[in-house]
């Protein structure tokens, strides 16, 4: 391994323009779309980065490996000899803890920092002239771009954008000529796959490149299931999105996803969470599924950057809200067990600008003076006041992810997922599935036109008298190693093909899911992680939320059930007959039986949201719990017992 001295992690070195602005990170496809120079770039620099020698400690697939495998000291933090002792560290991990957000950040930045050494020698790489000036001119202002998973798809687009899906893309090459190329988005090639013997087990030294979805046979991607999956679950992903942003205010609730017993009803969800959903949607079994080698897969960065974004768009909604100390769970070079994790507890191994001590969570809070950049959503300086800034936060969030229910069932409407379904059944030459109801779209269609006059339609102002209504939302916890490995609870409402659990998944009953991003912690496939062996001897259980409303909305709209409105009267019967949900195993998709997942406890909860003339909703914060919905049934909560 060739190493440098301490890496300082700097981000993109940037003086603020003379409004205060900083460069942004930009949505995929609005790059691909609006900023073809930055898309250039990012094509050309993310080749060159893949290809730089692995053992360069700068290289991508150094910095790609502090995530989890091969499990090795980077950049001179911690010891061959602590990682060979039985009981020393393994690893950086984070996940489950306080400092799950905070510790991705600076991770981030370097690997920002890192593409954009490529972006720069790319840029002088063109003929002298104005490609040159040209290039070089968008490199000054290139940032990472990101992902953004739970906005509706731009009209005619697939859920998952093309950029990910296409071996090869277009580009103007640094001879100034357009040329087809390989493209670095759509998969990481391993120069060889094990670096160093061991570096990887055979489960995934297999794969000469990243693969999502793999065949069975053949071990070669199926990337045209990711976009069919990705929609099925998009009203209720969007909702989550909605909920986390506008009605989470702590930030311990907000970030990750550990429960204790003292987690209120209203706050089983978390970033985390969803974060983990997407995972599993966009790996399918390949390496965006496992935390110990889903960094080797390019996704895995868009994927992250829109976990930063998301979090930077709540921290300035609620800027005085931050961590709470909490006893480390586990060691890690730099801490031990038991110690306090606090904003002051080293983000190892990321050393600060001045390359002798490490980042906190307390100093990497901003992106602009620290990391330089911003996003679309968080351009502070545009705005006089801090309430005017916030104000604009919440319209464009709202306008992202339709935060008025009503709203996001009619941008998500029950066409767009019909679309997609069929897609998947032509693109998989599947037979339609016996349980598929046949949808039309006029209904969805008249209420999105109605929601352009209103914040709720007049076909369903009777649904939220007074302009109020009940959030519905499935809590789910279990333990998350219980079944020593990732697996996920899935929800439905209506009948599903019991002996097909791989049509789940883009079963039109599917609601959404709790992904558990669990490991091997027994056997020959035991994981390195440290945190997560500790995690599992202390049974750490976690948690997660599947929303329902919008689904709930959708089959009143439909009028194929007997469900006329959104109180608990009609919901609570109906969800007892209608509500069920399966768990299967990530790499196998092998279905298990839910009494026999440790921990697993599913509940039903609802709260009060009032939809204000902007469309804006505000949310009750009190709870509600029905155990009479869930007791009975194989993981359900029975009636007295604690959430």
């Amino acid at each position: 391994m060739t190493t440098i001295g301490n890496i300082a992690i700097t981000g993109i070195l940037t003086t603020p323009g003379p409004d205060g602005s900083f460069p942004l990170r930009r949505e995929l496809r609005d790059l691909q779309r609006n900023f073809p120079d930055h898309f250039n770039l990012l094509v050309l620099a993310l080749k060159d980065f893949q290809a730089l020698n692995e053992s360069v400690q700068t290289s991508y697939y150094q910095i790609v490996g502090i995530h989890g495998l091969p499990y090795k000291p980077w950049n001179g933090v911690g010891s061959e000899s602590d990682w060979q002792s039985t009981s020393g560290f393994g690893g950086y991990c984070t996940h489950s803890s306080i400092l799950f957000l905070t510790w991705h950040r600076p991770y981030l930045a370097l690997f920002e920092q890192a593409l954009h050494n490529s972006v720069q020698n790319i840029a002088k790489k063109f003929p002298e002239g104005p490609f040159r000036t040209k290039y070089v001119e968008a490199a000054k202002t290139f940032r990472m771009p990101y992902f953004d998973w739970a906005s509706q798809p731009p009209s005619g687009s697939s859920a998952f954008p093309s950029a990910f899906t296409n071996p090869t893309v277009q580009v103007v090459d640094v001879d100034g000529k357009t040329k087809s190329t390989t493209n670095p988005l759509y998969r990481f090639v391993f120069q060889s796959v094990n670096p160093s013997p061991g570096d990887f087990p055979t489960q995934w030294s297999r794969y000469p490149t990243t693969v999502r979805y793999p065949n069975p046979r053949t071990g070669q991607s199926q990337n045209n299931r990711v976009a069919p999956i990705l929609a099925n679950e998009l009203a209720s992903l969007r909702t989550n999105v909605s909920l986390l942003l506008l009605s989470y205010t702590n930030f311990d609730a907000f970030s990750f996803n550990r429960w204790d017993p003292s987690t209120n009803p209203g706050e089983f969800g978390s970033l985390e969470d969803v974060h983990n959903e997407i995972h599993d949607r966009t790996g399918g079994g390949g390496h965006m599924s496992s935390l110990d080698v889903s960094s080797f897969d390019p996704l895995f960065w868009l994927h992250h950057t829109n976990v930063d974004r998301l979090w930077a768009i709540w921290q300035d909604l609620n800027p005085d809200s931050f961590m709470s100390p909490r006893p480390a769970p586990y060691s890690t070079f730099n801490s031990t067990e038991g110690e306090s994790q606090t904003k002051d507890t080293p983000l190892t191994p990321f050393w600060d600008k001045s390359a002798t001590k490490f980042w906190t969570s307390e100093e990497i809070k901003d992106t602009t003076t620290t990391f330089g950049y911003a996003y679309p959503e968080t351009q502070e300086w545009k705005y006089k006041t801090s309430s005017e800034y916030q104000a604009a936060i919440r319209q464009a969030v709202t306008a992202l992810y339709g935060t008025n229910v009503f709203a996001n069932f009619a941008a998500a409407n029950v066409q767009a997922r019909a679309t997609e379904h069929t897609q998947l059944i032509k693109s998989l030459s599947l037979p339609a599935p016996p349980n598929s109801v046949p949808i039309t779209a006029e209904k969805p269609l008249l209420i999105t036109q109605e929601m352009k006059t209103s914040p709720i339609p007049e076909s369903l102002k009777h649904l939220a008298p007074n302009n109020k209504y009940p959030e519905w939302v499935v809590n789910i916890r279990a333990q998350k190693h219980g079944l020593h490995g990732a697996f996920r609870v899935v929800a439905f409402l209506g009948p599903i093909d019991e002996s097909d659990p791989d049509s789940w998944q883009t079963e039109f009953n599917t609601v959404g899911r709790v992904s558990v991003l669990g490991r091997s912690t027994q056997g020959p496939t035991t994981t390195k992680c440290a945190k997560c062996i500790t995690d599992a001897a202390d049974e750490l259980m976690i948690s997660g939320t599947v929303p329902l409303t919008s689904a709930l909305l959708q089959d009143i709209v439909n009028e194929n059930t007997e469900l006329q409105s959104l109180q608990p009267e009609e919901v609570v019967p109906y969800l007892k007959k209608e509500l069920k949900w399966k768990v299967t195993l990530f790499e196998t998709g092998e279905e298990k039986d839910c009494g026999e997942v440790p921990g697993l406890k599913v509940s039903v909860t609802s709260t009060e949201v009032t939809i204000g003339e902007d469309g804006l909703p505000d949310y009750s914060g009190e709870y509600v719990v029905y155990p009479e919905i869930t007791d009975g049934k194989p993981g359900g909560l029975r009636d007295g017992e604690h959430i």
